[in-house]
């Protein structure tokens, strides 16, 4: 058994806490402001998330706890869960809070007020500094209170098991609608750190000191440090970096003589991130995200003389009815030349490195399969005898002789092994397949394959044909609208009935297999025409992978397989619909359970 070394405990973090709120220390701390965000069952309130705020301003005598709760007596009622949301808000001496976290040390219990709050098995982190946005926004501060200026230190009691919260991390469309809640009543933004769910975050704003960073012709950089007027001014180190193309471009470090330090970074359009730190006290005061500076900018003008109008593009286009109609388009004009006022920085990388033809080798993006083409030559070619290392006569019965294998066939073969080979990295929790023209032998060539036992396995599809079926419906002139939806019924069902026919022809032992085909039609749900492969994931976001082009011509004609930046939108949707398609009416096939019965 393996022993786990402790590097922080509930002790080290009451001594970092009472060192940072001496007063002048990097503040003037009177009192601390909780926030409470709460789930209630009957009478019950569980810890969502805790908030403690150390502030300047003096705390009430006495505090109303029955008026405590932002929302009041409102109930907001989290859909899909029988948990409803109330957010509590109250303010304690300086010295109370301290006790109640000596208290938790004591007893492992945080009850900071009197009403009894469930929390999970909470463990004191080390600390952390948060600065302000720069450039990004960066997820802490869409939780932290106004950390616009110097930053924050942040402090940690951090919820390990997260048992109570589970549910919100198994479905992100209720942490979803948690954050949309809470924001009602707080600039809080707790779905962008799922992270800090049960936890209580301890924040102690930077106040005893304010900076600027300037630009500076003979030094490039020169940061001033201004104390707060209750604090006597003392020695600070400001040191600066600058990292660019993920390499440090210059660094440089000073003492803020006369209470200004300049620094040397060959850098006069800025670029730089600061830190003032105190080394007698060997705690950090201040730290900036990079910062640009503004040395030229340029601006044009473009005069339409009078009389003269826009030149305007103008073309026939069809409505959904066939009419064609005249569509006019204003056109942009282009701009006279630029007029550049100040002076540009000399940068020889440039445009070079700004511009750089790829952000990452195409090749590493395609041993990933994040970015892959198909329907091209080359794409034959990492197809000849194996696959993974397993020769091509023990391909899952197919008819792998030279004589047998069309140049088509190689690169079908190529690209569904590429999608076997993502669910194999990625579907331990499951894979989601999700594409309107999705038939049961696409299902059988992709889901089938996965490798993961007892994962759940999801097809869906719009029941769409190929277009010279529809066109064969429809060339039925002497039919009325009324009989050919009828036909266009029987046709649907009669196809549903042969998909599942062919799957549970072909289904052999199931051995864990637990798969899910369903179809949208008629009026549920929505249409789609996008195509994806989709992994979920209990915690964290989902991956997902833009296929290109459906399944029955995966491989065939020019497509490209991509990795898609943000998956959890694309589960939620994908959630959403597949919940609205519930019922027999919209299934094709599910295996069974080894007693027969549906999973």
């Amino acid at each position: 058994m393996h022993k786990k070394t402790i590097v922080w405990d509930v002790a080290r973090t009451l001594a970092k806490l009472k060192e940072l709120v001496e007063p002048g220390v990097i503040g003037f701390y009177r009192s601390v402001e909780i926030t409470e965000v709460l789930g209630v069952q009957g009478k019950a309130f569980t810890n969502f998330l805790t908030l403690a705020v150390a502030e300047p301003l003096e705390a009430p005598l006495e505090i109303d706890w029955k008026s405590v709760l932002l929302n009041g007596k409102e109930r907001h009622k989290l859909p899909g869960t029988d948990w409803d949301v109330a957010i509590a808000q109250y303010r304690l001496p300086l010295k109370t809070f301290l006790e109640k976290v000596a208290e938790f040390g004591a007893n492992g219990q945080w009850k900071p007020a009197p009403i009894p709050i469930q929390t999970g098995t909470l463990v004191a982190l080390p600390p952390q500094f948060v600065p302000s946005d720069g450039n990004d926004h960066h997820p802490w501060n869409g939780v932290l209170k106004n950390n616009f200026f110097e930053g924050a230190h942040v402090l940690e009691l951090f919820d390990t098991d997260k048992t109570r919260l589970r549910f919100l991390l198994d479905d992100s469309r209720r942490l979803t609608n948690l954050a949309e809640t809470v924001n009602k009543y707080l600039p809080m933004k707790v779905d962008g750190m799922s992270d800090c769910l049960g936890n209580v975050i301890i924040q102690l704003p930077v106040t005893v000191v304010s900076t600027a960073v300037l630009r500076s012709p003979e030094a490039d950089h020169s940061v001033m440090v201004a104390w707060h007027p209750d604090a006597p001014p003392r020695s600070v180190r400001v040191s600066a970096d600058i990292w660019r193309d993920s390499t440090v471009s210059s660094f440089d470090s000073a003492v803020a003589d006369a209470d200004i330090a300049k620094l040397q970074l060959n850098s006069p359009s800025g670029g730089a991130r600061t830190h003032v730190w105190d080394e007698k006290k060997h705690i950090l005061l201040s730290a900036t995200p990079p910062l640009d500076f503004i040395t030229s900018f340029s601006f044009s003008m473009f005069a339409v003389p009078s009389g003269t109008e826009s030149p305007i593009r103008e073309f026939l286009l069809a409505d959904s009815t066939g009419k064609k109609s005249m569509h006019s388009l204003f056109l942009i004009q282009p701009n006279e030349p630029t007029q550049l006022i100040g002076n540009i920085v000399n940068a020889s990388r440039e445009p070079w490195v700004s511009q750089r033809v790829f952000g990452e080798s195409v090749t590493s993006l395609k041993a990933r399969k994040e970015f892959v083409q198909y329907g091209i030559d080359e794409a034959t070619k990492q197809q000849t005898t194996k696959h993974d290392g397993i020769p091509k006569e023990r391909y899952q019965g197919e008819d792998t002789s030279p004589e047998g294998i069309s140049r088509k066939y190689l690169r079908r073969q190529a690209a569904l092994e590429d999608l076997r080979w993502l669910m194999k990295e990625h579907g331990t929790e499951g894979v989601w397949l999700w594409d309107p023209f999705l038939n049961a032998e696409d299902v059988l060539r992709t889901l089938f394959f996965c490798p993961h036992n007892d994962v759940p396995l999801r097809a869906l599809t719009a029941g769409k044909t190929a277009p010279n079926c529809t066109q064969r419906l429809n060339t039925a002139n002497c039919l009325s609208e009324r009989e050919r939806q009828r036909l266009a019924r029987e046709r649907a069902e009669r196809e549903k009935q042969e998909q599942a026919a062919q799957l549970e022809a072909a289904k052999g032992n199931c051995n864990g297999l637990q798969l899910e085909f369903r179809i949208r039609e008629g009026g549920a749900g929505w249409g789609f025409h996008d195509r994806f492969i989709i992994f979920p994931r209990a915690q964290g976001g989902a991956l997902a992978w833009s296929l290109g082009t459906s399944i029955n011509s995966f491989g065939h004609e020019h497509h490209i397989l991509q990795k898609v930046l943000h998956g959890e939108p694309i589960a939620q949707a994908f959630q959403d619909l597949w919940g609205q398609l519930e019922g027999a009416d919209y299934l094709i096939w599910k295996t069974l359970t080894r007693d027969g019965k549906e999973q």
